[in-house]
C-alpha cells in the first residue's frame, strides 16, 4: 500500500493525501475524513522520508552514552538509560541509543550524520566532558542538544538544555562531618573534566574553609569516578598519610567510596570505628555494602525526566523553558560515619 493507492481508493489526488497526512488545513473536512478512513482501514503508514521532507518531527530522541573505550559493558545495568527511555516514552517519543567513543573519529562522524540527516529531533548526551567539541559544534549548528552534568555560565542558547546536581553538596558533606566532631577530614575528588566533579571539589573546599578546617595536601587526592579509581586513591591516601590518618574520608561519589572501602579493608582499618566514609549519589549498592554507606541521594528519575521534558519542549519551541535545572539532594544517614567524642 502506498499513497497513490490510498488516493485511488479515496477518490482524491495523491497531493491531497499528502496534505492530509502532513496536517495541512487547505483540505475540506469531508475530504479529510474520507482519506483518513481509507488510511485507517488499510493500516497505511507514510514513509519517514516524506514526513521529513514536509518538515515534520521524527518523534525520536538520540541517547548517546559517551565512553572512552566504546565498550558495550559501560551501558549494561545502567539505570540512566532506563530512566531516559521511560521519560521519553511517557512523553510520546522513541529512543535511538548509541555508545560513542569521543576519541574515535568514525563515532563522532556517525553522531554528526545522525543529526544532519534529521534521523532524530534532538540528542541527549550522558558522560560527556563539560567542554566537548562535538557538543559545542552541534549547538553552533542549531541542533537541539540535551546534556547530563553540563553547565557554562552565561550560555543559555535555547538549543542547549542541561540538567545538573546541586552545587553545594560538598559543603553539606563537610558540615555533617564537622557536626559529628570530625576535624581531620580527607577528600577524594573526581575527574575535573566533569562539571559535577569540579563543583563538588569547590564545594568541599568551601565547606572546609567555612568550618575553619585544615586542608592538608596529603589528605587531598585527585582521582576519577569509578570504584577502581577509588581503590587506587584510597591506597594512595593511606600511603601518603601513614601515621597521621584522617578520622573521615569524603568521596566525590559513591562509586569512589566503594573503592575506598576495599583499600581500608586491605589495611585492616575499620569503618566507621577507625575512619568514617561518606559518599554522594546514593547508588543502589550503597544500601547493601557493609557498613551501609552514608550519602546524599539524588532522584535520578527526576533528573532525567527534567532533561527529556525540557529537551522536547525545546523541539516544540515552547516559550520560557529553563536551559538548565539543578536537582537538590536528600541526606541518607546510615552506618559508615561515627560521632567523635
Amino acid at each position: 500500500m502506498n499513497s497513490a493507492e490510498i488516493a485511488r481508493l479515496a477518490g482524491v489526488s495523491r497531493s491531497t493525501v499528502s496534505r492530509v497526512i502532513n496536517g495541512y488545513d487547505n483540505v475540506n473536512e469531508e475530504t479529510r475524513q474520507r482519506v483518513m478512513k481509507v488510511i485507517e482501514e488499510n493500516e497505511y503508514y507514510p514513509t519517514l522520508g516524506g514526513q521529513l521532507l514536509a518538515g515534520k518531527d521524527t518523534g525520536t530522541l538520540g541517547f548517546f552514552w559517551v565512553s572512552r573505550t566504546a565498550s558495550v559493558e559501560v551501558i549494561q545495568g545502567s539505570a540512566f538509560f532506563f530512566h531516559l527511555t521511560v521519560a521519553a516514552a511517557s512523553l510520546g517519543y522513541l529512543a535511538l541509543t548509541s555508545i560513542v567513543n569521543m576519541e574515535n573519529e568514525d563515532d563522532i562522524n556517525l553522531v554528526k550524520q545522525i543529526f544532519m540527516q534529521g534521523r532524530i529531533d534532538a540528542g541527549i548526551f550522558i558522560g560527556a566532558k563539560n567542554n566537548e567539541p562535538l557538543i559545542e559544534e552541534l549547538i553552533s549548528k542549531e541542533k537541539i542538544v540535551g546534556i547530563f552534568d553540563h553547565y557554562h555560565e552565561g550560555r543559555e542558547e535555547p538549543n542547549r538544555i542541561s540538567v545538573n546536581f546541586e552545587r553545594d553538596t560538598g559543603e553539606k558533606v563537610i558540615d555533617y562531618l564537622y557536626e559529628l566532631g570530625h576535624r581531620k577530614i580527607a577528600i577524594i575528588d573526581g575527574n575535573m573534566n566533569f562539571y559535577s566533579c569540579l563543583m563538588r571539589h569547590y564545594s568541599f573546599i568551601k565547606g572546609m574553609l567555612n568550618n575553619g578546617l585544615d586542608i592538608r595536601s596529603e589528605w587531598l587526592i585527585y582521582s576519577d569516578i569509578n570504584e577502581d579509581d577509588g581503590y587506587a586513591a584510597g591506597i594512595n591516601l593511606l600511603e601518603k598519610c601513614a601515621g597521621n590518618l584522617p578520622t573521615a574520608i569524603c568521596t566525590m561519589n559513591d562509586a569512589l567510596a566503594y573503592g575506598v572501602y576495599r583499600a581500608l579493608e586491605q589495611y585492616d582499618i575499620k569503618i566507621p570505628g577507625d575512619i568514617s566514609v561518606i559518599g554522594i549519589d546514593n547508588l543502589e549498592k550503597s544500601a547493601n555494602i557493609t557498613p551501609r554507606l552514608t550519602t546524599f541521594a539524588f532522584d535520578f528519575q527526576e533528573v532525567f525526566y527534567s532533561l527529556v521534558d525540557r529537551t522536547i519542549k525545546a523541539i516544540k519551541q515552547c516559550e520560557g523553558v529553563p536551559s538548565t535545572e539543578f536537582i537538590t539532594s536528600v541526606f541518607v544517614e546510615r552506618e559508615s560515619c561515627r560521632k567523635i567524642i
